[in-house]
């Protein structure tokens, strides 16, 4: 628990944590006083009285900016909520309607959810020309930020798998689908005219959306596969798998798609697995925001319906 809890709210200016907000996202005093239309001594006066108020630095330079200090750190989550609520909670409630509402919804997923949701969704979009949907890739390291910031509406895709791409508690989610994995190789491939005999010492790709090297079937069975080439896209599959002897085990879903364009055989996978379970993840901020829960139940009809 950090002191602005025990410290007597009485004597503290409750504006000082909207600068503290603007600091977070923008790591400059320069930025975070336009963020906030005041000038920059205003800006640097009222980070001198935080710091002196916390008991702490607050900010430090780095190299590319100011870098939080671990209680600042501990400050974010708290603030950027309590924030967000106020602004929620004094704003007048606005019923959202696809057909006049003008919006921009910005989410975040993976190839494999896009391929799944995107088709489907954008027949929806295209309806209201006043709605936009821009897209983009999910970074490394969960987005929990961007989240909170408001920065992205929704991240789609398969979380929890291994421990760098852990999805924070405290974050709303919605199941989308469960996809059981299937093998894929070029037509007439010898290993496909017996895929129940599988032999894990063939050639083999991989996608490892996270860039890593052993995926959850080698950490759950202890078997080895012969992967020769790790790729972190889906996209890339179709072309490799139908040039060369290559085979992979692809989201099913994913795997018909792919063999509708490209001379691909879908064989099922003789290896018990688990499913790959897709979710849509958003913040508590946003759970009752209108065009938001709007876009999350356009999200979830089309990833019901098949590609």
């Amino acid at each position: 628990m950090t002191d602005i809890h025990a410290m007597n709210l009485e004597n503290f200016d409750l504006n000082l944590l909207r600068v503290l907000d603007a600091l977070f996202v923008e790591q400059s005093v320069g930025r975070a006083a336009a963020r906030l239309k005041r000038s920059q001594p205003a800006t640097s006066n009222a980070l001198a009285r935080l710091r002196d108020a916390l008991g702490d630095p607050l900010f430090v330079r780095g190299r590319t900016g100011m870098v939080p200090t671990p209680r600042a750190l501990a400050l974010r989550g708290p603030l950027t909520i309590a924030l967000r609520q106020m602004q929620e909670a004094l704003s007048p409630a606005q019923a959202f309607s696809p057909d006049t509402g003008s919006h921009t919804f910005v989410v975040g997923a993976s190839d494999h959810a896009q391929l799944i949701v995107l088709p489907q969704l954008m027949k929806v979009f295209v309806q209201y020309p006043r709605l936009r949907l821009r897209v983009v890739p999910l970074p490394r390291d969960f987005p929990l930020a961007e989240l909170e910031a408001g920065e992205l509406d929704l991240v789609l895709g398969a979380f929890d798998l291994a421990p760098g791409d852990r999805a924070p508690r405290g974050l709303k989610r919605q199941l989308l689908l469960k996809e059981r994995f299937v093998l894929v190789g070029r037509k007439k491939h010898p290993a496909l005219k017996h895929p129940e005999r599988l032999d894990l010492s063939l050639p083999q790709l991989h996608v490892s959306p996270r860039g890593g090297v052993q995926g959850r079937f080698e950490r759950k069975t202890k078997l080895q596969r012969n992967v020769v080439l790790f790729t972190p896209h889906y996209l890339v599959a179709p072309w490799v798998l139908s040039t060369t002897d290559l085979l992979a085990a692809l989201p099913e879903r994913v795997a018909l798609r792919f063999a509708e364009a490209f001379p691909l055989q879908v064989a099922s996978l003789p290896i018990a697995h688990e499913p790959m379970v897709v979710q849509q993840l958003w913040h508590p901020l946003r759970q009752h925001h209108p065009a938001h829960r709007w876009l999350r139940e356009q999200v979830h009809l089309a990833a019901q319906l098949p590609t």
